[in-house]
């Protein structure tokens, strides 16, 4: 294909912006990103017509705030407007993205040619769905299609969620195809799920089982298949029974299993069934509309499946269940994924086919980091069974979190608090006499704070007037999905995993650790950018911003901050100047090396205050935490004859106040 002429790009960008409602202008850093994105293009349509055979995803890795989105927006209208016989999908996480990018399209391209599609934009929405989302999201769903509309249109935007069902279910559901041929350009906003996890529980089994074996009694003799789904409904009481069983004796077992549900005369039959027996049987019994059902039908029947290849395993831990998964998506040629953390996400370097995408980097000296200790009673309690486990347990929190908010913020300060769900879910946040009438706003002795739970908000820019955010502890990956995940990297069956050394509480697999660091980092860094920092000026220079982690991975953070925002300012920590005596040797010293204003600490010191003997200091600076903090404060070990002129042993030195007389440590 030809290059994009980058200055019909910019004029688009510009007719983009001016339908903006604000007075926004295109940054000279958004032309640096809208560069990139041009760029990524032509290679991922290039892949697509040239090296077809070689699929790569093309990932623009440009930060939160660069308009990645407003650019791919911008491009495919001019590429359609260019070109009557381009063709292109943009694929949106959520509902609420969709809508929002169907809208700004809808002012720069023939609306004839253009569709949206997902559980509200469909034709037969369910109006109590809309009525919620209106009432949650402020959505006004005022168009709907059909699903033969997106075969049908040159343009389209939809959800990650039809993406992935169509890949498999190996179905042409009319995102990757117009009119049977392959789209030109496919745009995936945010991070693809790369992987394929069915948790399922015995009774959903039966749930199956219960819809198949009801929709048989409305069939006539004449429906196909019937004998199938017979067979199939008989072989789904006895998994059933076999989930049941090894439930009723797990506590015997290890806490992670391999689990054999499906039997060498059943397995035929499991994969005979498909999502099309489910759909038929859902309209026998006028369930058609229901999707979320529908859905849950489908991830039930992909368990089975994916069991049946010995991709199975069943767990003890936290809420006790079954797990299956398959192996991971496969890059396709054609596409450009838009994701900002990209450059966090170590997943991306184990899977095949994703090539990174040259793109400028963001300066983010204006961004403050505090890492906040809470109080003792609080900290790391952050889980189901304190601070969560109901709303007498986290009314304390919620006390302490809302005064602690209004004593480092300002009055009339715009602010976003991030937490679990299952917190927010108390409804603690808000008094009875709010005068906010959203479920996630409230008033904080006059601060007007906004909430938002882990997993919902990437890619909004909903919060950018708010300055400050507070990360309500980490936001981790269940190990049950950990161990699933490298399953379906490696592609292998459970039995050919050793599941018990991938689930222990300090497993050193170097796959549990990039998969789970990659969440953290991603998210961590994806929820701090909502705010006031996404807002990029001409230079790449973020604007004032105020991340506060409260109780979260001090060591990650310390560690990966340069990486995450680079030339932010050192991170200022708060509340690790209260030693207890329970702490440990090592989390004394981690505390002392944060608090101590001293050139330099002895061992005698170390003895003194952390319990430290000479031979334990060595393994202690090696732990994570002290290790990370003794990097980012400049702590070295020297010999004492150097330091202090005289003795043999080794002295911790701290270097920033070595080399900069005069200057403290902020802290």
């Amino acid at each position: 294909m030809k290059n994009i002429d980058i200055n019909k790009f910019n004029k688009a960008m510009d007719q983009l912006v001016k339908s903006y409602a604000d007075d926004k202008k295109v940054t000279e850093f958004e032309r640096k990103v809208g560069a990139s994105v041009c760029r990524a293009t032509e290679l991922a349509m290039s892949d697509l017509k040239l090296n077809s055979n070689q699929p790569k995803f093309r990932v623009v890795s440009a930060p939160t705030g660069g308009s990645k989105t407003s650019s791919s927006i911008a491009l495919l209208s001019l590429l359609a407007n260019e070109n009557k016989e381009f063709s292109g999908a943009y694929i949106c996480k959520t509902i609420e993205e969709c809508d929002e990018n169907y809208r700004t399209l809808k002012k720069l391209v023939d609306n004839d040619q253009l569709a949206v599609f997902n559980s509200l934009h469909k034709t037969n929405a369910s109006p109590l769905l809309m009525l919620e989302k209106k009432r949650e999201l402020g959505l006004e769903i005022e168009d709907h299609f059909d699903p033969k509309d997106l075969n049908n249109s040159r343009l389209i935007i939809l959800t990650h969620k039809r993406w992935m069902k169509e890949e498999e279910y190996q179905t042409d559901l009319g995102v990757r195809k117009y009119k049977g041929i392959h789209r030109d350009l496919l745009v995936v906003d945010e991070e693809p799920d790369l992987f394929s996890i069915y948790p399922c529980q015995p009774h959903e089994v039966g749930e199956l089982a219960d819809l198949l074996s009801g929709s048989l009694n409305l069939q006539n003799d004449e429906m196909k298949n019937k004998v199938l789904i017979h067979r199939f409904t008989k072989t789904l009481r006895k998994i059933q029974e076999r989930m049941e069983k090894i439930t009723d004796g797990a506590i015997r077992e290890a806490t992670y299993i391999p689990v054999d549900l499906v039997e060498e005369d059943e397995y035929e039959d499991v994969f005979k069934l498909t999502n099309k027996h489910i759909r038929m049987c859902l309209d026998k019994m006028s369930l058609n509309n229901k999707t979320s059902l529908n859905d849950r039908l489908n991830n039930i029947l992909s368990f089975i499946q994916a069991s049946a290849e010995g991709m199975g395993f069943h767990t003890r831990q936290g809420t006790s269940g079954f797990y299956a998964y398959k192996g991971s998506m496969s890059a396709e040629s054609g596409t450009l994924v838009l994701d900002g953390s990209a450059d966090l996400n170590g997943i991306y370097g184990l899977c095949k086919g994703m090539e990174l995408v040259d793109v400028p980097t963001v300066d983010y000296r204006n961004v403050k980091l505090t890492h906040v200790t809470p109080p003792e009673e609080f900290r790391n309690k952050m889980r189901l069974n304190h601070i969560l486990r109901n709303a007498w347990s986290a009314r304390p929190y919620m006390e302490w979190l809302q005064k602690y908010v209004s004593s480092v913020t300002p009055e009339n300060a715009e602010i976003l608090v991030v937490a679990k769900k299952d917190l927010l879910n108390y409804g603690l946040h808000k008094d009875q006499s709010d005068t906010y009438d959203s479920p996630f706003e409230a008033d904080w002795n006059n601060r007007h704070v906004h909430f938002c739970n882990y997993g919902r908000g990437k890619g909004s820019n909903k919060w950018k007037n708010c300055k400050y955010v507070f990360l309500l502890g980490d936001w981790h990956l269940k190990t049950s999905l950990v161990i699933a995940r490298i399953g379906s990297l490696k592609s292998s069956p459970a039995s050919g995993l050793n599941l018990n050394n991938l689930g222990a509480a300090r497993s050193k697999d170097p796959l549990v650790n990039i998969i789970r660091e990659s969440h953290l980092l991603t998210t961590f860094k994806q929820m701090s950018a909502r705010i006031s920092l996404r807002e990029i000026d001409d230079s790449g220079i973020a604007s004032p911003a105020h991340v506060y982690s409260i109780d979260g991975d001090l060591s990650l953070l310390l560690s990966s901050k340069d990486k995450m925002f680079p030339n932010s300012p050192e991170v200022k920590i708060i509340g690790k100047d209260q030693v207890l005596e329970s702490a440990t040797a090592t989390q004394k010293l981690a505390n002392l090396l944060v608090t101590s204003c001293s050139a330099y600490i002895t061992n005698e010191e170390l003895k003194e205050t952390c319990g430290l003997n000479p031979n334990m200091i060595t393994k202690a600076l090696n732990s994570k935490l002290v290790k990370a903090i003794a990097k980012t404060k400049g702590w070295k070990r020297k010999k004492s004859l150097e330091v202090l002129g005289s003795g043999r042993e080794l002295v911790l030195v701290n270097e920033t106040l070595s080399n900069q007389e005069g200057t403290s440590i902020s802290f």
